[in-house]
């Protein structure tokens, strides 16, 4: 646990667009709440914010242009550091800010690579400065109870996992930004794609359910991954995973930003005495063996911000643990990186199984049949590959049980 601390924690919001806003309300959120202060903003590249600019000035919030200018002026000032920023510069600044003395809340996911997660660890580690991942549904309160449960033994040991999830988008989507979409951009990974981005969390979920430990994620020690694209891009937009863990999970995770409705995301855990049904925007049901049940209510509250008072309660020494500390993370990029490992380069889904539809001035891009596809492979823990999609290819199994180190040729 951090020292004790008092009074509201200053905080400095490096970036401006896209998720950043998400990071900008949230801060906002809880500067009402009396915890934080917002201090200063880092906007790289001032001539295509004018709003922006002017609105942090006429708020007093300092604006500097220069990440390196930022870390050595508000030594002492700025505690936290909100980095909502591109997924190839995640690790980079992250160790520079830790280093420079700050505790970050970086957005997820943590890295493209295990061995930059590994630096990442190791430098929160020597520093003593924490590293939180916006894995914001550690903060919600389904997961969280729904994690005691399964800790308490009341779900009986987890055998199965299966996870779903169906999105719909644009070609918009992959313009927003230079690495949507890519693997590697200017010489380093990005693997952008759901499984590393959009749909992250649920398969962070489901290792973090696997698992019987409190705060603890399970290990994959084996990875099976069919990555796909119907979009014109690089990178997957589709992704079907096996992965068996320590524990001895099986967790089938099918996810898709090729969709034509929103399903999900999903989640169905099969354990020796229960089964649960997590919903990202429900209740949590679970059906006992012995015929009874329980519900846990969703409480709707807004976890983007929780993410953010875990982190200022940790740092002022009121809670004794951080909710997606960067070492808890590990695993889900191991996974990711022995999906990748096993199936990439993504394959293009065959032009006669994808249909680019306009609608207005939006151009979307779906799967034929990926709905119906979807639906079946939740309810009967199949990766495309087993349930016999027609463009579907069979990968082998990658062993991730000592894995280091990510090192394809991508491109």
């Amino acid at each position: 646990m951090s020292e004790k601390r008092t009074g509201p924690v200053g905080i400095c919001l490096v970036g401006v667009s896209n998720f950043a806003g998400s990071h900008k309300r949230s801060i906002e959120n809880i500067v009402k709440e009396g915890l934080a202060t917002f201090d200063c903003v880092v906007i790289r590249s001032p001539g295509k914010y004018p709003e922006a600019i002017e609105e942090y000035t006429e708020r007093g919030i300092t604006i500097y242009n220069d990440f390196d200018e930022m870390l050595e002026a508000e030594q002492g000032r700025a505690e936290l550091l909100s980095l909502p920023l591109s997924i190839q510069t995640h690790a980079e600044l992250s160790i520079k800010a830790m280093e420079a003395g700050y505790d970050v809340l970086v957005e997820k996911p943590p890295a493209a690579t295990v061995q930059d997660v590994d630096a990442m660890i190791a430098a929160s580690e020597a520093t003593g400065h924490f590293c939180e991942v916006g894995f914001q549904n550690q903060s919600k309160n389904t997961v969280r109870e729904l994690k005691r449960a399964i800790c308490d033994g009341k779900l009986g040991d987890i055998e199965r996992i299966s996870v779903m999830g169906e999105w719909v988008r644009d070609d918009g989507y992959y313009a927003r930004n230079a690495w949507a979409g890519q693997m590697v951009i200017d010489g380093k990974y990005v693997l952008d794609g759901p499984t590393n981005n959009a749909l992250a969390h649920y398969l962070f979920n489901a290792l973090y359910w696997s698992s019987p430990t409190w705060n603890h994620t399970d290990t994959p020690v084996r990875v099976k991954g069919e990555l796909y694209h119907a979009h014109p891009i690089p990178g997957e937009d589709t992704a079907s995973i096996r992965v068996e863990t320590a524990d001895g999970t099986q967790i089938v995770y099918n996810v898709t930003l090729a969709g034509w409705e929103v399903q999900g995301p999903l989640t169905r855990l099969e354990g020796t005495k229960a089964t649960a049904w997590w919903d990202h925007v429900g209740d949590t049901q679970i059906e006992y063996k012995d015929g009874s049940s329980e519900t846990i209510a969703w409480d709707k509250q807004r976890e983007h911000d929780e993410v953010f008072r875990n982190a200022i309660h940790y740092l002022r020494g009121e809670s004794d643990e951080l909710h997606a500390p960067i070492a808890m993370t590990r695993p889900m990029t191991v996974a990711l990186n022995g999906a990748y490992e096993s199936g990439a380069p993504p394959h293009a889904v065959p032009a006669e199984h994808v249909t680019r539809e306009d609608r207005g001035d939006k151009v979307f891009t779906g799967i034929n049949g990926i709905s119906e596809l979807m639906a079946r492979c939740y309810e009967e823990a199949l990766t495309f590959a087993e349930a016999g999609a027609p463009w579907a290819y069979e990968p082998e199994w990658f062993d991730t049980s000592s894995y280091s180190e990510f090192k394809m040729d991508l491109g």
